[in-house]
């Protein structure tokens, strides 16, 4: 997203509490420290984040996935 100019974009979020935008931002810096790493240990470990991350209740999981479906429909239009 910082790479397409979106840093500098406001990305309406409708209806996103501050719990599951905090959830959204950890999930999306943990990705890009692993990325950045480029280390097959860390992959194995984020699959392993991966599982314990979705372990919440289904209100939450339904939220985030909401978040993740309009963030990506937003960057897919714009």
């Amino acid at each position: 997203m910082i790479e397409d100019d979106y840093a500098n974009t406001i990305i309406p979020l409708p209806n996103v509490t501050s719990k599951i935008l905090t959830k959204v931002i950890e999930y999306s810096k943990h990705h890009v420290e692993v990325l950045k790493a480029k280390d097959k240990t860390a992959k194995e470990d984020l699959k392993t984040f991966d599982a314990e991350f979705v372990k919440v209740d289904q209100s939450t999981l339904f939220n985030l996935m909401l978040v993740w479906i309009f963030l990506n429909l937003y960057l897919y239009l714009n």
